[in-house]
């Protein structure tokens, strides 16, 4: 017996592995829309039992979590962190086939959630699948924890993992639910998430909207949120909160040094974002050490008054705002909502209302962490090659629940996989080798 049997054992499976991910994919699972979840439960209990594993469902106020465990009394424990909502498929109009029924195109399969996050499910228990077909069990107990609100921002999680910590914090290291590979086939690990701070922001002003000709003697809603947004930062890209960048950490030097080294690829960047450069001339150090080190204040979007097609001459009363804050490490979510309340206030910004907000802090886990060290080794084994390592990334997920474990977060996606957005895609070969990987890691873990 060999790893080589393993991964021939999944070659030799890859039909039953797409057959259990399309009917996976057919379920409608989206948090947002409150659709589906009842029915991902039941398959995930339906194909984990079927595997071997003990499961339970861990029932939380809104969207149940789904459990399973193989105890082989070893050592040491992995813990598997996914989630089997997806985003929304809208707008439909975009999709070249149904979003909710899986369809094979030139070695890629595409569906909603085929590569954010159903695929990784699939992938790690099929891996697991074909490694006891040839040694029987696993040398390391086996954790599975798969969320239904990761794309809504984990709102029960922290209720879960407080009723259910010895299930979720009794782990050696936590394989998280996202990763892939570069356009050039480099493989990449992620060892940390930005925490997120998002707020939805009201104002009204007047009792309702009024002809624009008597703007001059009421409010404008629409003008009152401007100019309050403009005041949370400025052109330089300076948050200009008061506090807001307390209690961050300096770098260490060999943080910097990590940051120094790292190969940001630019150029690729400006052609995804259909830019020519970035703003204030940003490249090289500058760029990189913005990106890793600091936080950032967002408007994701505003409305207000008149959205309709022609011409309606109103002055609105209500104005609206989505504003988000990706935070580093020693940035406190609550904290900020109270700074950003006081120094609205202190701005004579009184009725500019934070009617709602959610958020969690960063979590990074080191490069030099052995679960860290282990999975790079695993990259360099199964694909020949030096992984790409991400000290943080600019995105965020509950990573900081799961205190003290080390966390890695590696998957099977590409860069044009279009997770989020219509045709959302999996290259086959990719989620192929990503289930030998996981076998390896297993293996030598």
């Amino acid at each position: 017996m060999s790893i080589n049997d393993v991964f021939e054992n999944i070659d030799g499976r890859k039909q039953e592995s797409q057959n259990i991910l399309f009917d996976l994919l057919r379920i409608p699972s989206v948090a947002a829309k409150n659709t589906g979840h009842d029915e991902a439960i039941d398959y995930l209990s339906k194909i984990f039992g079927e595997a071997g594993f003990d499961y339970f469902i861990g029932e939380t106020p809104t969207k149940p979590v789904f459990c399973a465990e193989m105890n082989v009394g070893a050592e040491k424990t992995i813990l598997f962190y996914d989630h089997y909502d997806v985003q929304p498929e809208d707008p439909l109009d975009l999709w070249e086939s149904p979003p909710f029924e899986p369809t094979i195109k030139n070695g890629k399969i595409f569906a909603r959630g085929v590569t954010d996050n159903k695929n990784e499910i699939v992938c790690r228990l099929q891996a697991i699948k074909a490694y006891n077909e040839i040694y029987e069990k696993p040398p390391i107990n086996i954790k599975f924890l798969i969320e239904g609100e990761e794309e809504i921002g984990s709102p029960s999680l922290p209720y879960f993992i407080k009723k259910n910590r010895d299930f979720a914090l009794k782990a050696d290291g936590i394989i998280w639910e996202f990763g892939g590979r570069t356009k050039e086939g480099i493989q990449q690990i992620y060892l940390g998430v930005k925490g997120i701070l998002y707020l939805h922001m009201r104002t009204k002003t007047i009792g309702r909207d009024v002809h624009s000709g008597y703007t001059q003697f009421v409010d404008n809603a629409a003008y009152e949120l401007v100019w309050a947004l403009s005041q949370l930062k400025n052109r330089d890209d300076k948050v200009l909160v008061k506090g807001f960048y307390d209690n961050i950490p300096q770098p260490t030097e060999e943080e910097l040094k990590e940051i120094e080294d790292f190969d940001l690829k630019e150029e690729e960047m400006k052609e995804t974002f259909g830019v020519e450069e970035f703003r204030k001339g940003l490249s090289g150090l500058e760029m990189k050490m913005k990106y890793f080190l600091e936080p950032t204040l967002n408007i994701c979007g505003t409305w207000s008054g008149y959205q309709g097609e022609g011409s309606k001459t109103v002055t609105p009363n209500e104005a609206f705002a989505k504003v988000d804050c990706r935070l580093v490490p020693g940035q406190d979510p609550k904290d900020l909502v109270n700074k950003i309340r006081a120094h609205l206030d202190a701005l004579k910004f009184q009725h500019i209302e934070i009617s709602s907000w959610d958020g969690y802090p960063a979590a990074i886990t080191k490069r030099t962490d052995p679960f860290a060290q282990t999975i790079i080794q695993t990259f360099r084994d199964v694909y020949k090659h030096e992984p790409i390592v991400w000290p943080l990334v600019g995105g965020s997920g509950p990573m900081y629940l799961f205190e003290n474990v080390p966390c890695v977060s590696i998957g099977t996606g590409h860069p044009d996989g279009n997770a989020h957005a219509p045709n959302e895609n999996l290259i086959i070969e990719d989620w192929i080798q990503g289930m030998k990987t996981i076998a390896t890691l297993v293996h030598t873990f």
